[in-house]
């Protein structure tokens, strides 16, 4: 374990509104459309369970992500507690995955903050690791909120006439 904080960070601002960006944050339909195909299951319930699932080529679920829901403040701030498999059993590998959300003068700033893995023992293999990872998903996440967008000023157009 590494002394130092090891806190992966990535933004971006995003030409959408809160809601939007929380909806594809927490909808399984449109976490899968950037999270590896995985939907984000959870009943948003401080404490409760959160996964990351897949549906494999035979048609059954597979987790490939559990967590514990910290924090859930709409359309704001939504954070967890990201359960690590660990060889020892004995040991809790944990890290904690902030989204923030705030307002900008075109839409809003997507902030993704998760670590500490100073603190874990494969903290700087894991840091790298999921700062590769971040940046691969923060454009498909990008990609995904601009198409809900698009979707949503067409529907806007269409029934205004």
């Amino acid at each position: 374990m590494s002394k130092k904080a090891l806190w992966v960070q990535v933004s971006s601002p995003i030409n959408a509104s809160a809601v939007a960006i929380w909806n594809v944050l927490t909808q399984p339909e449109l976490t899968e459309k950037y999270m590896y195909d995985c939907q984000l299951h959870s009943d948003w319930k401080i404490g409760s369970k959160a996964v990351w699932r897949a549906n494999s080529p035979n048609g059954s679920w597979v987790d490939h992500v559990e967590a514990v829901v910290l924090k859930v403040d709409p359309y704001k701030h939504l954070a967890f507690e990201i359960q690590h498999k660990s060889s020892d059993k004995n040991t809790k590998e944990v890290s904690i995955l902030h989204f923030n959300i705030n307002p900008i003068s075109e839409g809003s700033e997507l902030l993704i903050r998760q670590g500490d893995f100073g603190k874990i023992s494969f903290g700087e293999d894991g840091y790298h690791k999921c700062e590769q990872g971040w940046n691969y998903v923060l454009p498909k996440l990008i990609q995904t909120c601009n198409l809900l967008k698009i979707k949503s000023d067409a529907f806007k157009e269409k029934n205004t006439h």
